[in-house]
């Protein structure tokens, strides 16, 4: 039987999502991961992958069709194998399960009783604080986009552009939680031992490792630079990748035990967010489990529905201080540059979110308080709590404003 490609849901609050585009047609050929569709919800623009590899036997929607999360939106299969369509009745607007072929019949019912409007066109209407009444559609039957929203936004005085910031981005370790010195380092070191490696990184060798970004990358460098490869090692590829698993796995016990807490004012800012509806999302070059564990198990499950994504490991080729991971999370969420603001904790990070054109935050550690933080918008010790709040959601968007 044919699979299905479901709208993703992003977010426990979106009910659904609007098909931007299709990267593909019908009986065309995808491989598993491949990217089918641009979807688009109330806080965030993203890519459909395909499940599974084989053909794309049908597309249940054009594009420009809203459509409740987790439904069927196409489906992959063989030639020949059938296909659950999904079930319509009369009440069924196109903004949930109606088949592309009825969504043009729907959307003029659903235009007599009212004008519908594009989840971005919502999401864009708040944040500049437009009236959605007073807004002629341009869409099919007089649906509101978001170029119409756009359109309506008062222009400066001076021709200046309007700054605003959209999105919160977090680096994980040394800014979510201080992982490095007391998570990463003694998993590493475990790690080691376990594969009966006479090594031990302690805190101030540690330390100096940290310049290098990723932690295959960080052991590669220690190997090259310091202690030298282990005897008997006929592929140096296989034991980084064998060890960087194994730390990651006994890194990840180390955060389910619990004994890593979150570092001040991260939670009272993720919550001020998502109370503002900023977009946040978390970059890290940490394995992606790892990342993700943090995330759920510190900030919790509620909070990381807010998360409209959470790019980290391999997402990318190249570590930071290049830029690649800042720029493809400014790309996915459809967002300038400078409308993104980064929340790092060392040199490298504050390097690659500059070179991406956003704003950055630094919230230093006993590892990076020395580094040059020149170039940074603002530079704290932490975010803080009561009573020591250094960093509010309100100043970060003044230093957008501002700039």
């Amino acid at each position: 039987m044919a699979k299905p490609i479901l709208m993703p849901q992003v977010g426990q609050d979106i009910q659904t999502g609007v098909i931007v585009e299709w990267h593909v047609k019908e009986n065309d050929y995808v491989n598993k991961g491949d990217v089918v569709a641009l979807v688009e919800s109330d806080k965030a623009t993203f890519e459909v992958e395909a499940y599974e590899s084989g053909v794309l036997l049908k597309l249940l929607y054009d594009a420009g069709a809203e459509v409740k999360v987790l439904a069927p939106i196409a489906y992959v299969g063989e030639p020949g194998d059938s296909i659950e369509e999904p079930q319509t009745s009369a009440e069924t607007s196109h903004t949930s399960t109606a088949p592309k072929e009825e969504f043009k019949e729907e959307t003029a019912r659903q235009s007599k009783s009212g004008v519908s409007i594009s989840p971005s066109a919502k999401r864009v209407a708040r944040e500049y604080g437009i009236d959605l009444s007073q807004i002629q559609g341009t869409g099919p039957d007089g649906r509101i986009t978001k170029q119409d929203v756009l359109a309506a936004i008062p222009v400066a005085p001076n021709d200046s552009e309007i700054k605003i910031m959209k999105a919160l981005i977090f680096d994980c370790d040394g800014v979510l939680a201080d992982t490095e010195r007391d998570g990463h380092r003694v998993a590493f070191n475990k790690a080691f031992a376990a594969k009966g490696l006479e090594i031990e990184w302690d805190v101030e060798l540690y330390g100096k490792l940290l310049e290098v970004s990723g932690g295959k990358e960080r052991m590669r460098h220690y190997f090259d630079q310091y202690g030298g490869w282990p005897e008997n090692i006929a592929d140096r590829d296989a034991i980084i990748k064998e060890l960087h698993k194994l730390k990651t796995d006994l890194f990840i016990q180390i955060i389910e035990s619990g004994e890593l807490p979150l570092r001040p004012g991260i939670a009272r800012i993720v919550d001020e967010a998502i109370a503002a509806n900023v977009t946040l999302v978390v970059c890290s070059t940490s394995h992606e489990r790892a990342v993700n564990l943090v995330v759920e198990r510190l900030l919790g499950r509620e909070r990381k529905t807010h998360f409209a994504g959470i790019l980290a490991g391999d997402v990318v080729s190249k570590k930071k201080p290049d830029p690649e991971i800042y720029n493809l999370a400014s790309q996915r969420l459809n967002l300038k540059p400078s409308e993104c603001v980064v929340v790092e904790d060392s040199r490298n990070g504050l390097l690659a979110a500059k070179a991406a054109g956003m704003h950055c935050i630094v919230t230093t550690n006993g590892y990076t308080e020395n580094e040059d933080f020149t170039e940074a918008d603002l530079v704290v010790s932490e975010l803080g709590d009561e009573p020591n709040i250094q960093v509010t959601l309100e100043k970060i968007k003044q230093i957008v404003t501002s700039s």
